[in-house]
């Protein structure tokens, strides 16, 4: 029966991924909780991953342990490379980010948007939407674009022109529903697929 079958590699690697992601996000919440990371801390963090290393070549371990492994190739970590650990940390992580100068806790942006960013063509366009939209519902934004004659799909795929991120979808995005999507957008264009991530704010300039 179909309920007696084992999962597929791919879903038990998917549950995996996600699990160490959250994993990930923990830790680094806990190396930015004081406003530095010290040299122990990014050995710890570089172990870790290391010791995860089936997940090492997946977005954002890849880009996380990349900073990771030229900060620490000659063995030092000065103050200006704890500083731009500490911000790589943050954005990848998201949520509360201290801030040294201010001494505040600030809000750190995490998404993976495009840079420079991308024109809109919206005539043809197939576009994805994913997030909490500040703009107003989630049908009057994809009406907003049916209107201006672009197609709606409801993931990305290889078909897609336009990942389309609401701004208050964007905090925490990496263990929120709509990290799934992202995370898909990602790849596909790593992988070489012209898939544009673009902001809110982005889209809104673009209508």
């Amino acid at each position: 029966m179909s309920q007696d079958r084992a999962p597929s590699g791919s879903i038990t690697f998917d549950r995996r991924t996600e699990r160490t992601s959250s994993e990930l996000v923990g830790l680094c919440r806990g190396l930015l909780a004081d406003g530095h990371v010290s040299q122990m801390e990014a050995e710890f963090l570089k172990d870790w991953m290391e010791r995860n290393a089936s997940f090492v070549s997946e977005y954002p371990f890849s880009s996380i342990y990349r900073v990771l492994s030229e900060i620490l190739k000659d063995g030092v970590i000065d103050a200006e490379e704890s500083a731009d650990l500490h911000d790589t940390l943050a954005r990848f992580v998201g949520g509360e980010a201290f801030d040294a100068h201010a001494q505040t806790a600030s809000k750190s942006t995490t998404l993976p948007i495009d840079d420079p960013e991308p024109v809109i063509s919206f005539s043809g366009g197939i576009f994805v939407v994913t997030g909490t939209f500040g703009y107003g519902p989630r049908k009057k934004v994809v009406e907003e674009i049916e209107l201006r004659g672009g197609i709606l799909i409801s993931a990305p795929a290889k078909k897609s022109n336009y990942l389309v991120i609401g701004e208050l979808g964007s905090r925490d995005w990496l263990t929120s529903n709509a990290g799934t999507k992202i995370m898909k957008a990602i790849e596909l264009r790593d992988s070489g697929v012209p898939l544009a991530i673009v902001s809110e704010a982005h889209w809104t300039r673009s209508l």
